[in-house]
C-alpha cells in the first residue's frame, strides 16, 4: 500500500486546519502521514501531535526553507511505505478529495510546476561556480516529490552549497538537482501554470481566468464562481487562502469535492 506524506511548512497556525481535518476524515491512516515544521510553536487543534520534535529557524526566501523541508522529508521517509512527500504551506487548502489525490499520484513520478528559464538569471549567477548554467532551472516551491527524489534531496545535499547565497533558493534547488542527475524525465512538469499545476497559486502575469493584478494574490475572499472553477481544474491543492476565506469555502460544492470517493 502506498502512503502519502503531507509535509506542512508553517509559520504557526494552519489557516484552514478544519478543512484539512474534513479532508482526512474517514481515511485509512495507513495511507497517509502528516508532518508539521513550524516557525512559532502554537497549539494546533487537530495536528499538534504531528509536529516535528525539532524545528529550525527559517527566513523567507532563504536556504533555511530547503533545510526545513528536508527535515520534513527525513521524518516522512522513516516510514518505508511512504511513496510521496507533498509540500504544503499554512495557507494551503485541498481542492480534491484524499481518494482522488491518492489515485492521481504515480509512485514513479514527482510533480513540479516549472518556471521560465529566463527568470533564473542574474539571480543564480553565483551558482555557476558549481554547475553549468544549462542545468539551472526554476520552479514552484510547492511540489510533490516521490520517495526516490526526496531521498536524493536529503542524502545528496551538495546543492545546498550551490544555492545558499542566492535569494529564494526554494525556487531552484530541487528541480536543478534533479536536472544535474538527468532525472527530469521522471518528473511530471507543468509549465508555470496557475490552475492546472498540482498546487494552485495566483501570480500576476499567469494565464488564468481570475489572474492577480498585483504580484501574488493573497485571498481574503473568493467568489463562488472562482471556487467552482478551481474545483473543476486539475489542481489538487491551492495556496494563499487566508482565514477570512472560510465562509466562501464552506459551501456544499466544495465540501462534496474534498470528500468524494
Amino acid at each position: 500500500m502506498k502512503k502519502i506524506a503531507f509535509c506542512f511548512l508553517v509559520y504557526d497556525h494552519i489557516n484552514h486546519e478544519e478543512l484539512w481535518n474534513i479532508f482526512f476524515k474517514g481515511i485509512d491512516s495507513q495511507k497517509y502521514s502528516i508532518h508539521v515544521h513550524y516557525k512559532h510553536d502554537v497549539q494546533l487543534k487537530y495536528f499538534n501531535n504531528n509536529k516535528l520534535a525539532s524545528c529550525i529557524p527559517t527566513q523567507h526566501g532563504h536556504i533555511s526553507l530547503i533545510k526545513a523541508q528536508n527535515l520534513l522529508f527525513e521524518e516522512a521517509l522513516k516510514d518505508e511505505n511512504t511513496t510521496h512527500c507533498i509540500i504544503v504551506s499554512n495557507s494551503c487548502i485541498p481542492f480534491k478529495s484524499f481518494d482522488k489525490v491518492y489515485e492521481f499520484l504515480d509512485i514513479n513520478y514527482s510533480y513540479i510546476n516549472q518556471g521560465p528559464k529566463s527568470q533564473c538569471f542574474p539571480r543564480c549567477n553565483s551558482v555557476c561556480e558549481y554547475i553549468s548554467s544549462e542545468y539551472i532551472e526554476k520552479s514552484s516551491q510547492w511540489c510533490i516529490l516521490n520517495r526516490k527524489h526526496a531521498n536524493i534531496m536529503i542524502n545528496h545535499t551538495d546543492y545546498i552549497q550551490w544555492f545558499e547565497k542566492i535569494s529564494f533558493p526554494d525556487e531552484h534547488s530541487y528541480i536543478t538537482k534533479l536536472n544535474t542527475l538527468n532525472l527530469l524525465n521522471e518528473v511530471i512538469l507543468t509549465q508555470n501554470l496557475a490552475n492546472d499545476a498540482t498546487t494552485f497559486t495566483n501570480w500576476e502575469g499567469m494565464d488564468y481566468k481570475y489572474v492577480s493584478t498585483n504580484d501574488l494574490k493573497n485571498y481574503s475572499s473568493v467568489s463562488k464562481e472562482e471556487v467552482l472553477h478551481l474545483l473543476n481544474s486539475k489542481c489538487l491543492f491551492g495556496r494563499k487562502f487566508n482565514k477570512e476565506c472560510i465562509s466562501d469555502l464552506i459551501i456544499k460544492e466544495y465540501i462534496d469535492n474534498i470528500t468524494s470517493k
